[in-house]
């Protein structure tokens, strides 16, 4: 029954009760837009966390020769027969390989170039991060290497379709690849970042990979699928070295040493970059958080002032449905149950708008997705709300009779 004169009063009173949902729908889509902002920063902090809770350091290394025998270091084996003490190794690698035709300068046999970007991974970083994929799947850690490899793709000009078998070439020698996935543009990858080197901190980790801007196109393997081909690699990009709390930090310091014989174009300590991380993190959070609260309490005042506005309006109809039977403190309910309404409906074309603007990019650069602590925050936003906007009603009903209404009216 008070559904159904919620339902009537939306109807009766269709002008404001748009203005309310329209003043929802922009206060829902503000705060989805700052809780995506916010964990769109930890959604790239969280997959290396755990190396920030250990002793140790990080390094991008632009050519990982062994400075002992003077050959490319192929896996994380070798690195862990350089250096002693520590408990974890990850790494990822160059591999020199070409799609088009394995062509090399002629003048030299020895020199190979290839037209694309061609990064292998330890099996560490596959499993810690998944890039945005537009069509495929994502390395399975559990098969083991095969004849042909599984390869992921950037966006590119070769039409490369998912299932497609590919011929690569490391000078002569051709090995088999299987495309598994292909990377929306413009995605994160884990691969040597274009960010400062001077407080180095998650986003180091991270590059953003848009063909457009990169004019070649990303081959993205498993190291452990490359270690029995006949192909040239070498440890090139982010490696993160851990260490056991036990160990001493002479021992810290020696492995250090030896790492940056490795040509590191830069390097952190973990604690370091776990601490500039945060800082980085709560710096855009520490502003976001007084401007959120303002356009929300601005929002919100505005909505509940046009829902107390309504309850106003609705004094004649409520001492109706008094004398109908109704009591005088259940005639709020009705206005609530219109409240719900529009909640409801700006819920959904927040929604709807949040889920256009991430796919159409209609908003520019601006992160905007619905998660489980986007709908969270709407939910608690709407439970505010629901219980303002029953409270100043009941406020104006109660200060009146239904004798006082009826007489005025």
């Amino acid at each position: 029954m008070l559904l159904k004169l919620g339902l009537k009063n939306l109807k009766h009173n269709w002008i404001m009760n748009f203005l309310i949902t329209l003043q929802m729908a922009v206060t829902y889509i503000i705060l989805i837009c700052i809780i995506s902002t916010i964990t769109s920063r930890f959604n790239y902090y969280t997959p290396i966390k755990e190396f920030f809770n250990n002793k140790g350091f990080f390094y991008n290394i632009q050519y990982g020769i062994n400075p002992d025998t003077g050959m490319t270091l192929r896996c994380t084996d070798e690195l862990y027969n350089l250096i002693d003490g520590e408990n974890g190794i990850a790494a990822q690698y160059n591999v020199w390989l070409d799609y088009r035709d394995g062509k090399y300068d002629n003048d030299d046999d020895n020199t190979f170039t290839s037209s694309d970007h061609f990064i292998s991974y330890d099996d560490i970083y596959a499993a810690i991060y998944t890039p945005e994929l537009e069509a495929g799947n994502w390395f399975d850690l559990e098969s083991p290497p095969q004849g042909i490899v599984p390869v992921v793709v950037s966006q590119n000009n070769y039409n490369f379709k998912v299932g497609e078998v590919i011929s690569l070439y490391c000078f002569d020698s051709e090995i088999k690849a299987k495309i598994i996935g292909i990377l929306k543009d413009d995605t994160k990858i884990i691969d040597t970042s274009f960010n400062s080197k001077d407080n180095i901190d998650y986003r180091n980790f991270y590059r953003n990979y848009k063909f457009e801007r990169e004019e070649k196109a990303a081959f993205i393997m498993l190291q452990k699928d490359l270690l029995d081909k006949d192909v040239v690699m070498q440890l090139n990009g982010n490696v993160f070295v851990t260490y056991p709390s036990t160990v001493s930090d002479e021992v810290i310091t020696t492995g250090d040493k030896q790492m940056k014989q490795l040509q590191v174009m830069c390097t952190s300590t973990t604690e370091e970059m776990k601490e500039n991380s945060l800082k980085y993190i709560f710096s855009q959070i520490y502003d976001l958080i007084p401007v959120c609260i303002c356009i929300i309490i601005l929002t919100l005042v505005g909505a509940i002032s046009t829902s107390a506005l309504s309850a106003k309006y609705q004094l004649k109809n409520y001492s109706i449905y008094y004398i109908c039977g109704l009591r005088w403190k259940q005639c709020s309910y009705v206005n609530l149950f219109s409240s719900l309404i529009c909640v409801i409906i700006s819920f959904v074309v927040s929604v709807v708008f949040t889920i256009i603007a991430s796919k159409t990019a209609i908003l520019g650069n601006t992160v905007i997705e619905i998660g489980f602590w986007q709908i969270f925050g709407c939910i608690i936003l709407s439970l505010l709300y629901m219980f303002l906007s029953l409270l100043l009603p009941i406020s104006i009903i109660g200060r009146n009779t239904p004798n006082q209404v009826l007489k005025a009216n």
